[in-house]
């Protein structure tokens, strides 16, 4: 049994059969997963066991991590009532007789649904007054040393803050997310006759807001195009197909004048079988992610893709892992008001970084 206080000593502590409990988007979720791993290194077995709210998707994008044991279903626990509501779930996870429980949210439930569970060291960020009486370490995500840089969403701040106060080391250069060596090979097949640099582009999100508009998009991507000579692909899940299809067909329009080349540079990934499985071994085979901030920009980070990222805000701007480069609309809200020129420079030091790519004129 962990000793229950809330005082992190300086040594290495041992935390047991670990658990993580993540909630949000699945973008929000795979923000923790250096988080989880580096956790994952003083547990039981050197893994994990991760409960999240899209179980399907996280095991997929994880299934060649070592690190990681269970993904488990929390979408039942997230309004737990005792013996009301989510109890089979919650029986389930005491069945696997955890020591420690993480929770890299603020969900009151998923604290009491451990709770029942016998989960008998309990960390986490809390919210609800009841939270206090529940957890036996809390994190405070307003005092965290970065939460500057964070934005709104200091809370990964906050975790990282106690991950070093235990005497861990956060691993940003080791992707967290590794491909299949059949995705590998299909990646290989469908990239094999495409120009490099291959550069995974995104224009979509589901926040309105946080698109990239066609026009304006297409703009940057043909200068990109033009110096660099390399291969955009399209590439979000498949509730971006109209947007795909629409970009493709505009794409043919502006490019009716210029070499096959040119005409040729640009993509959509989802004509060509598209797969989760097969995006992770694109992002590992690519040089280079820009796009919109979304689950796919998380996704180039923890594939360790150097990405320039586009944001609608200035205070949404967040940096971690891998080698980036941020970029937030002058118009507050409206990603179309990056100018070309901005997005054309801060490739440029992204290339630089990398030496790939650089730009030619």
């Amino acid at each position: 049994m962990i000793a229950d206080n809330a005082h992190i000593s300086d040594s290495k502590p041992a935390f047991g059969h670990s658990i993580g409990f993540v909630a949000g988007g699945i973008g929000d979720q795979i923000y923790h997963l250096t988080q989880l791993r580096t956790l994952a290194t003083v547990a039981k077995d050197g893994v994990i066991d991760i409960a999240c709210i899209h179980p399907g998707p996280i095991g997929q994008l994880l299934a060649n991590s070592s690190w990681v044991g269970r993904i488990i279903d929390a979408r039942p626990l997230r309004r737990y009532v005792p013996v009301i509501r989510g109890q089979v779930a919650v029986d389930a996870i005491k069945r696997q007789c955890y020591d420690t429980a993480f929770f890299m949210h603020r969900s009151t439930s998923f604290k009491i649904a451990a709770m029942a569970a016998g989960i008998n060291y309990r960390v986490g960020l809390y919210g609800h007054w009841l939270d206090r009486a529940i957890l036996h370490h809390r994190l405070n995500d307003t005092n965290g040393t970065r939460s500057d840089v964070w934005g709104h969403r200091p809370f990964i701040g906050a975790i990282d803050d106690f991950v070093a106060a235990s005497g861990l080391t956060l691993d940003e250069t080791t992707p967290t997310i590794l491909p299949s060596k059949h995705a590998l090979a299909e990646a290989d097949e469908m990239l094999a006759p495409l120009s490099g640099p291959i550069i995974i582009l995104n224009l979509f999100a589901a926040d309105p807001m946080r698109r990239w508009s066609i026009n304006a998009a297409l703009e940057s991507i043909m200068h990109l195009a033009e110096v660099t000579g390399g291969t955009f692909i399209l590439n979000a899940g498949p509730d971006a197909h109209a947007y795909h299809e629409e970009c493709m067909t505009q794409w043919q329009t502006m490019t009716a004048d210029k070499s096959r080349k040119i005409q040729a540079a640009l993509v959509n990934s989802l004509a060509h079988n598209p797969s989760m499985a097969k995006d992770v071994a694109l992002y590992h085979r690519a040089d280079f992610y820009v796009g919109v901030d979304s689950f796919t920009a998380n996704l180039a980070l923890n594939c360790n893709l150097p990405a320039l990222i586009l944001f609608a805000r200035e205070s949404d701007i967040l940096r971690y892992r891998s080698v980036s480069q941020a970029v937030a609309a002058p118009d507050d809200g409206d990603i179309s008001s990056i100018p070309t020129e901005k997005i054309i420079m801060a490739f440029e030091k992204l290339s630089k970084i990398t030496k790939v790519g650089s730009l030619s004129s």
